[in-house]
């Protein structure tokens, strides 16, 4: 099973990226591709040197926001792809995220996956758990995710999602930020979620991140995400 693993990167900390790669390349299951997409880094140079190191491909774009350059990796994913991953560029995975996913994802078919995860801080030491939630029907799983998206809030996090590549044949990222919940109202409409209850991601968090200093345009934003998919449910 052939998976293609998307990392997006903006001006991320390089000390912060070389770890995010680090985490890729001493995953059990190895029969992958990763591509970093830089969507514009000042120092793409330097960006694109510790990519090669690692030996993953690098893709290079004028800055478009996370939602294009999410989808240029989709668009560049290798045509014998199965499955597509993310991983944000200051997070980390368990070695065995890919090996659990696989395993899951032929017990478990069509189905896009997401697991519990960790937080840590700026040193990368564990200050808590995300409340990640499974459910026994998809019914409640929707219910909760657009009772979540009316509080600017989601509990699937896309670092630790693990997708069909025939989702995005159905969808597609849009939206400079917010993509991630604009995608994940959308697909779930044709597509079912399943929860593995392991914890295969720390993700970082900063006091000062690009989420803080946009925070008040978020609410904003989300109004317009939920809207249009509203719009899409009704059809």
């Amino acid at each position: 099973m052939k998976i293609t693993i998307g990392v997006p990167i903006w001006n991320q900390n390089l000390k912060y990226f070389r770890e995010c790669l680090e985490s890729i390349k001493s995953q059990t299951y190895q029969d992958f591709e990763c591509i970093v997409l830089d969507d514009g880094s000042d120092n793409k140079e330097e960006v694109e040197k510790i990519t090669k190191e690692f030996g993953f491909k690098y893709i290079y774009q004028e800055n478009q926001g996370i939602g294009e350059a999410r989808q240029s990796i989709v668009d560049n994913a290798s045509k014998e792809t199965n499955y597509i991953a993310f991983l944000s560029s200051d997070d980390l995975w368990d070695e065995k995220f890919l090996e659990t996913m696989i395993k899951t994802a032929k017990e478990q078919p069509k189905k896009i996956l997401y697991s519990k995860y960790y937080l840590i801080n700026e040193n990368g030491e564990i200050i808590g758990d995300a409340n990640v939630q499974g459910f026994n029907n998809h019914e409640d799983f929707c219910i909760a995710c657009f009772e979540a998206s009316y509080r600017n809030n989601m509990f699937v996090c896309f670092s630790t999602t693990f997708f069909p590549k025939q989702v995005f044949e159905k969808v597609k990222f849009k939206y400079r930020f917010g993509e991630d919940l604009y995608f994940l109202l959308i697909s779930m409409k044709d597509f079912q979620y399943h929860l593995v209850p392991e914890y295969f991601l720390k993700y970082r968090v900063f006091n000062n991140t690009t989420t803080s200093k946009i925070r008040s345009k978020i609410g904003e934003n989300n109004e317009k995400i939920i809207k249009e998919v509203r719009e899409y449910w009704e059809k």
